[in-house]
């Protein structure tokens, strides 16, 4: 006897359809497939809970599109989203809001906090490529609360496989604005592991709540981080003079002023070498915060020793 493939598969199949239905939210042809699958399983808890979703998704949008286009109707409907919506659903709300963005003027600069923006909602869907493109157009066009996007944007760089480019935009984000950096929305195992590695080891002189302003030192010294010198190249001297114009000054945080000197100590090591100088601005990271300076002259030290070590000779 043949079997009746359709029949035996009846329940997948339709299943299926109704999803396909509800990522294109044609959500009235995914209400009619529920009823029908409820024919034969009146109790199923899944298409009773499936059905539940598409009705009040059914009504969210009717009421959405009787709104006036605007930002303001699209983040209304995006919050609506929770984690019970069903997955399919979900991606279609999101790629009707991320449409509806596009549709409005500058969209790159259309932000709602804590995390409402073109690029967010990308980096949501794992679309990175369009994610970073659209956070890099938000800082490019003067966004606000630029330690947040610049933190986003290392995240779509990582996932592209552009480590080094993502670790720069970490790096300025933790030097421009550490406390705004959004920490829980961040994917970077980089980033939490090197705050964990933090936590376990600083000393009495870092507190708590200043972790997250010394994590651009911090980076350096777990070899994550690459300094620029470009700045202090063009004129060292002018940079020095800054740096002891900031001393006592309520002009930059002391873990910023700290990197500074790090930047400048390290020119001074590696490209200028004037030792004179070197054991002055030294004193000066020793006397900011002991901790950091031991540490720093723990892998100096370390750094040293691999220069100095006499390579095997060929055979």
């Amino acid at each position: 006897m043949q079997l009746d493939l359709f029949s035996d598969n009846r329940h997948t199949i339709l299943m299926n359809e109704a999803g396909e239905m509800l990522e294109a939210l044609d959500l009235e042809k995914a209400l009619a497939i529920y009823a029908d699958l409820l024919k034969d399983a009146p109790g199923d808890r899944t298409i009773l809970q499936l059905q539940s979703s598409a009705r009040e998704w059914r009504d969210n949008l009717s009421v959405f599109h009787g709104l006036p286009v605007g930002s303001g109707p699209l983040h209304d409907l995006w919050l609506k989203l929770t984690d019970d919506t069903p997955p399919p659903l979900a991606a279609g709300v999101l790629r009707l809001v991320i449409g509806g963005l596009k549709k409005l003027h500058g969209p790159e600069l259309i932000y709602i906090h804590p995390r409402f923006h073109i690029g967010t909602l990308l980096l949501a869907q794992e679309r990175y490529a369009e994610a970073e493109t659209w956070l890099a157009r938000a800082l490019d066009g003067g966004i606000d609360e630029r330690a947040r996007f610049l933190g986003w944007r290392g995240d779509a760089l990582m996932s592209l496989g552009d480590t080094g480019k993502a670790r720069e935009c970490w790096l300025a984000a933790f030097l421009e604005g550490p406390r705004s950096v959004d920490l829980p929305s961040l994917n970077s195992r980089l980033i939490h592991n090197l705050l964990i590695s933090l936590e376990s080891e600083r000393g009495d002189e870092i507190d708590e709540d200043e972790m997250v302003c010394w994590l651009p030192v911090w980076g350096w010294l777990q070899g994550e981080f690459v300094l620029s010198m470009e700045e202090v190249a063009a004129d060292h001297g002018a940079f020095a003079a800054s740096l002891e114009k900031s001393v006592g000054s309520r002009g930059m945080t002391a873990p910023r002023l700290w990197f500074e000197y790090l930047r400048y100590a390290e020119y001074l090591r590696t490209v200028f070498r004037n030792d004179r100088e070197l054991v002055r601005a030294r004193r000066r990271m020793r006397d900011m915060n002991g901790f950091m300076f031991d540490r720093y002259m723990e892998k100096v030290r370390g750094l040293a020793l691999t220069a100095h070590k006499p390579r095997n000779m060929p055979k």
